[in-house]
């Protein structure tokens, strides 16, 4: 008897002792605000979009005939957490944007192309592209945010032009493009971890001129997105703008020193022959072996910068530079103008000389590098005069790694107010740090 009772008082200890161990553990989930923040937020979404191809005149009548199309796309965020303590300062200048990955998927199969008598209509087709973006908030509060996003990534075309079943597909001439978009959005969070919203979008695929046709896709459209939170703690809900606002004015804030630099680097780009695609597919006769033919040469085009910068502060630097390239496909350009096409009258020279305004923006390790410029000295025959304007333009992304510093890799786009020029894979590097005199 005496054991029975001991036993049972010993089951009753055991059982307060594992109810006491479970309220230790449930008061310390309930009281998890003491709990370091995480340093990141991590989110994974998905959006849908009505879009329509820009309409282009090709051969004296406009293209798109029908330009209606989708896109659905699915992706993963990234975004400092308010309120951890150790924000990057970057994160801080932009008010805490988010860094996207994401998948993309254009269905533009139902969209038509036609100019002319062709027998039937051409087509875009699936478009699939894989990104990386950068979202910011201009104004957010408790439920709403408004704010822009920028994205880059490469794209793969299930349809490009080809002469013998998708002859007006002016737009795209080969599989592999760049991929270019922008949106202007509005979201509503709906709960602590769950937020919609709607944007504008804007979305272009090119090659870049290292294929013919190269029109580029250019389309227009309304998404809706929706996102969740994977690890937003239990005690945030959500800052509202002004709780941010005073969070990025606690941080104590170090004077930036700005200085001037010199940007020094060299490019190689990639491009293909406009003159060789109006002859084929504009001058060249039924008879002729390279009739509507969509298969070019690509040629190379070296280049390289000066341009003493001015970085003001912690994100922006500007300059003006010099710029000389080595166009050694003007000697080709030559043959075909004069040899082919019977062109004759211009001066070729393989020097070109042009100076330029250069902005870059900086985000940690990467930066996006744009630049305006106009040609000193060109001559290029009857297509540098007619269809590359003297303005030029640039746009591409600047890769700084920690262990290779000064020195940066990158790549960018070159057009002609829109027309695209060539593809170019860079490298450069920062000379020099000198303070500006007070």
């Amino acid at each position: 008897m005496i054991i029975r009772v001991r036993l049972f008082l010993l089951s009753i200890a055991m059982v307060f002792s594992v109810l006491a161990r479970a309220e230790d553990t449930i008061a310390f989930s309930c009281n998890d605000t003491l709990a370091p923040p995480p340093r990141h937020i991590f989110s994974v979404g998905g959006s849908g979009a009505i879009n329509h191809l820009l309409n282009i005149k090709v051969r004296g009548e406009k293209l798109v005939k029908r330009g209606w199309g989708s896109n659905y796309n699915i992706f993963f965020n990234g975004q400092a957490n308010p309120a951890d303590t150790a924000i990057n300062i970057y994160d801080r200048v932009f008010g805490f944007p988010t860094l996207e990955a994401g998948l993309l998927l254009s269905d533009f199969s139902h969209t038509r192309l036609r100019t002319g008598d062709a027998p039937y209509y051409s087509t875009v087709g699936m478009v699939w592209a894989a990104y990386i973006g950068f979202r910011r908030d201009v104004y957010r509060n408790r439920k709403w945010a408004f704010g822009y996003g920028l994205c880059n990534g490469l794209s793969l075309s299930s349809r490009t032009y080809e002469k013998n079943n998708n002859i007006d597909d002016d737009l795209i001439g080969q599989h592999l493009s760049v991929y270019f978009g922008c949106d202007l959005f509005a979201s509503y969070r709906i709960a602590p971890e769950i937020e919609i919203g709607a944007a504008f979008e804007y979305k272009h695929f090119s090659n870049g001129a290292t294929d013919r046709p190269n029109k580029g896709a250019n389309s227009y459209g309304l998404a809706l997105r929706a996102r969740c939170d994977l690890n937003r703690p239990e005690y945030d809900k959500g800052l509202t703008y002004s709780q941010r606002l005073a969070r990025l004015q606690s941080f104590r804030r170090e004077k930036f020193d700005d200085y001037f630099y010199l940007d020094v680097n060299a490019a190689c780009g990639f491009r293909t022959l406009y003159e060789e695609w109006l002859y084929r597919r504009e001058e060249a006769t039924p008879d002729d072996s390279k009739y509507l033919d969509g298969k070019f040469a690509l040629h190379t085009v070296w280049s390289t910068d000066v341009v003493p910068m001015y970085r003001y502060n912690q994100v922006h630097a500007s300059g003006i530079g010099l710029e000389y390239t080595f166009a050694g496909y003007t000697s080709r350009a030559k043959m075909v103008n004069e040899q082919v096409r019977g062109i004759h009258g211009y001066t070729y020279s393989k020097h070109i000389l042009a100076i330029a305004a250069h902005h870059e923006v900086f985000y940690k390790q990467l930066s996006l590098a744009m630049s305006v410029g106009t040609y000193l000295f060109k001559k290029t025959g009857p297509v540098g005069k007619t269809y590359e304007v003297p303005v030029y333009e640039t746009v591409g992304l600047r890769y700084y790694p920690k262990f290779f510093q000064p020195f940066y890799l990158g790549y960018n786009v070159k057009a002609n107010l829109g027309k695209a020029y060539d593809m170019e894979v860079k490298i450069g590097m920062h000379i020099g740090k000198w303070g500006k005199q007070k």
